[in-house]
Order: structure tokens, then sequence, then C-alpha cells
């Protein structure tokens, strides 16, 4: 079998235990970078491979035969993609010839696609799957090697899971390279349906996240809906969004609350405490606001409550004067 060297393809510090385990094994090539502005996690990772003397490579978006002329040069004939954020084209496909592999945080063929953790946790998963498959022409779509998958805790956000996964990504190269050498390796085809609730229906798309998928509607979320949606958005999205007034606040934490009133309005403001903190009526129970972000700082559920002028019987969206 040939000795594997290979191109890491990413843009982000998360991918230096990928770094860190294919250097061990002598198999790190290069690694190929985001075309991007500069970022400090960009600007870390360059430092890290500059001082460990990992030859850097730039992806062109405009053509691929620099890069390809590159890799040549480095004698690199295998890729892996994690955490990368332009679609590799054909050309840089038929190069590896079946060789370039993707890291993807989900269940394949679910999820597909550039923000598969956030959705996840918006819909309240309790596992995600990190899958290793072939790179494709269509997007998240080629053979599956294998996977490892983790429990997803109650309150990780998308930042405490997107390092979890990279920490896992040894363990998942490593299953990849055991298999491979036992002779035990079987590539799955993707299928084009999943099973939901006993049901096949079309895969689920994680696409990129618009302003409107981080707003909270009160009179249709559930309280574990919006608790989801917030650390889903919490900490590189800056939170779920409600309206308030004449602007949007960001609600970066919140926890659900049982509550059994009846005829009250979602959105309306049940309690206001120093110790119980803000409770607000949603769809089927009630939420308790954590951590709200506004220009004016961050604050807790009390606080900005105080600071803004709420108190209970009040709605957060009032559509009239009516209260409790």
């Amino acid at each position: 079998m040939m000795e594997s060297k290979y191109a890491l393809f990413s843009g982000s510090c998360l991918c230096l235990t990928a770094v860190q385990y294919l250097l061990q094994r002598g198999q790190l090539g290069c690694v190929v970078l985001v075309e991007a502005e500069p970022n400090p996690d960009l600007v870390q990772l360059q430092r890290f491979l500059h001082h460990h003397q990992v030859p850097m490579l730039q992806y062109k978006t405009e053509s691929d035969d620099v890069l390809i002329a590159d890799l040549d040069r480095l004698g690199v004939n295998s890729g892996l993609a994690y955490l990368f954020k332009h679609k590799i084209r054909s050309k840089l496909i038929d190069y590896f010839a079946g060789r370039l592999l993707n890291i993807h945080p989900s269940a394949l063929p679910d999820y597909r696609g550039p923000m598969p953790v956030f959705w996840q946790l918006k819909e309240g998963v309790e596992t995600i799957r990190l899958t290793l498959h072939k790179v494709v022409e269509q997007l998240d779509s080629g053979a599956i090697a294998t996977h490892i998958d983790l429990p997803v805790h109650p309150f990780d956000t998308s930042q405490c899971l997107h390092q979890k996964l990279a920490q896992m990504v040894p363990a998942l190269l490593e299953q990849f390279t055991q298999q491979q050498a036992a002779g035990t390796l079987t590539w799955q085809t993707q299928s084009e349906d999943i099973e939901i609730d006993g049901k096949r229906c079309e895969p689920r798309y994680a696409a990129h996240v618009q302003v409107d998928d981080l707003l909270i509607d009160w009179q249709r979320h559930t309280s574990s809906e919006i608790v989801n949606l917030a650390r889903a958005a919490n900490a590189e999205l800056g939170g779920a969004r409600f309206k308030f007034r004449e602007g949007l606040l960001q609600l970066m934490q919140a926890s659900s609350m049982d509550c059994q009133l009846k005829g009250i309005k979602p959105g309306t403001v049940l309690e206001l405490d120093r110790v119980k903190g803000l409770l607000v009526k949603t769809k089927d129970a009630a939420v308790r606001l954590d951590t709200v972000l506004t220009e004016q700082g961050i604050f807790d559920g009390y606080r900005f409550a105080i600071l803004f002028g709420l108190e209970p019987g009040l709605a957060i969206v009032p559509t009239s004067s009516t209260r409790m």
C-alpha cells in the first residue's frame, strides 16, 4: 500500500489536533490555508505551522493550477479537509484520485452543508457524529469510511462542541488508519434519504445562518426551542435575537422553567426577582433569560429588566397595554 502523505485543508486552529496527529506519524506534507482576510484564529494557526516548519500553501478561489503544482512538488498524494470554508473543485478532487477525505460533524447524509453544528444544536440533538468521508463534487456526499459519536451535554454551545469534536479527530483518524491496515475498511455509499420518527424523508441541509434564523418567535417557539437556539448561536453568531422596542437584543443563554399558568400571552414577563431572575412566558412553559447582550453591555436577566424598565405583566414585544 502506498504511504500516505497528506495535505491538510483548513483555516482554523481547531485543525491542530489533526496537524499533530499527522506530524507524529510523519504523514503531513503541508497545510493548505483558506483564502481569507487575516483573523486571530488564522494568524495563530500560521504561527504554529511556521514554528513547526510545516509548509503552508494558499488556496486560490480563481484557479487550482498553482496549488496542484505545489502539491506535486511536495510529493503529496492524499488530502484531508477539516473546517475548510471553500468548496473544493473537480480539478483538485481529480488530482487526489479518490484519496481526498473530509471530516464532517453530522450523521451524513443528514445536515450536509457549511453549518451542521448550529442546526443540530438548534434541533436539540443528543448526539453529534464526526464522519470521515470521501470528497466528491457534490458537497458532503462521498462514501463514508468511518465515524465516531459524541454525546451532547445540555449546556454545550456551538463553540463547546467544535472544541470537543476537534479533540476527537485523532481518534477518528487512528480508527481509519487501523481499519485500512487491517483490511477491514468498508466504504459506505450515502443514501439520499433518512429516517426521522419512523418516516423516510430528505436529509436536512445545514445552510449558512441568516439573522432571521436567529429570531425568537415568542408565539411559536417552545421554551426548549428558545434555549437550544440561544446555545446554538453562542458565541460566534452572537446569540439568539429577540425584538425589543425598536431594535434587536441578543440572548446568549436561557433556561427552561416550568409554568402551569394558563391564559397568558407568550412573551409576557411572569416574574422578576434578584434570585430567580427574569422569567418570560413561552408557548408551552417559560424561560429564564440568563444572559442578554445589549449595546449598553452584557447583563443577567434581572439587571437587564431593571435597566430597561421591564416588570411582571409587561410584554417583551408589547402589542397593547394588556397586563396579566
